[in-house]
C-alpha cells in the first residue's frame, strides 16, 4: 500500500528490497541504517556527561564548585582548594582558589579591584619566568565582580598560559552599604599548558577541564544561580 504513493523514480523502496530476506536479516540491515542517526543525535545533544565531583569549602571563605574526572584534588596548604591534572610528573593544568582580603578603600569593591591587581601583577612578574601580560581588565563570574590578569610565561622550557581572577561576592547596588564593608573574596588561579588543549592564554578557563570549575564557581555553600556547562 505504501508503494502506491511512491513515485516510480524512487522505486524500489526499502520494504521492497528487504522483503525477500529473512526477518533477522531485515532487522540487521535496519539497525545498521538507524545506528548512525542515533549516534548523531547523541553527539548533537552533548553525549554522555562527564562524571563530576562537587566540593564545598567553608573556611576561610565559603564557596563551592564542581570539577570533572581529569582534575584531581591535591593537598596545598597555601590554597583553600587546588585541583591539578598531571601525566606522571608532567604538569598539564591546574585550578586553585586562594583567599583574598582587599585593603581599606573608598567606593565599591569593583572599583578597588584594579588597584589591588596592580600590585598583584608585580608579584606575578616576580613569580613566573618570562612573564608576558596578554590582557587585563574587569570581568564577572556568575554575576560576581572581578578583575582578571591573563598572561603567558615559561614552565622550564614549556609554554604556560595563566589567568588569575581577583573576585569578590556581588552586592546589591541599591543598598546603602558601608563603602569598605566588602573586603573578603578569592583569587582564582588557572594555569594550563598547550598539551591540555588550551590553544592560547585567553582561552584559559574557557575550554577543557578548567571550564567546569570556573563556570560552576559560587560563593557560599548553596548551588543555586549562575551558569553551568
Amino acid at each position: 500500500m505504501l508503494e502506491t504513493v511512491v513515485k516510480p523514480e524512487y522505486r524500489p523502496t526499502l520494504p521492497t528490497l528487504l522483503r525477500p530476506l529473512r526477518p533477522w536479516q531485515r532487522w540487521g540491515i535496519v539497525a545498521l541504517l538507524v545506528l548512525p542517526l542515533v549516534v548523531g543525535a547523541w553527539v548533537a545533544t552533548g553525549g554522555a556527561r562527564e562524571a563530576e565531583t562537587q566540593v564545598v569549602i567553608r573556611e576561610p571563605i565559603a564557596f563551592n564548585l564542581a570539577y570533572g574526572p581529569r582534575l584531581t584534588r591535591v593537598d596545598d596548604q597555601s590554597t583553600a582548594l587546588r585541583l591539578e591534572q598531571r601525566r606522571g610528573d608532567l604538569f598539564i593544568q591546574s585550578f586553585a582558589v586562594k583567599p583574598l582580603t582587599l585593603p581599606p578603600y573608598e567606593g565599591t569593591p569593583a572599583g578597588a579591584l584594579p588597584l589591588t591587581a596592580t600590585e598583584y601583577e608585580r608579584e606575578l612578574e616576580r613569580t613566573y619566568d618570562d612573564f608576558t601580560l596578554v590582557r587585563e581588565g574587569r570581568t564577572r563570574i556568575n554575576q560576581n565582580p572581578g578583575y582578571e590578569i591573563i598572561f603567558r610565561a615559561k614552565l622550564e622550557d614549556r609554554t604556560l598560559y595563566g589567568r588569575h581572577i581577583l573576585l569578590v561576592p556581588a552586592v546589591d547596588e541599591d543598598e546603602n552599604l558601608v563603602l569598605d564593608a566588602q573586603r573578603e573574596g578569592v583569587i582564582i588561579e588557572m594555569a594550563a599548558t598547550p598539551v591540555s588543549g588550551t590553544p592560547n592564554a585567553e582561552s584559559t578557563g574557557n575550554v577543557g577541564a578548567l571550564k567546569k570549575p570556573l563556570r560552576t564557581f559560587r560563593f557560599g555553600t548553596e548551588r543555586s544561580g549562575g551558569a553551568e556547562s
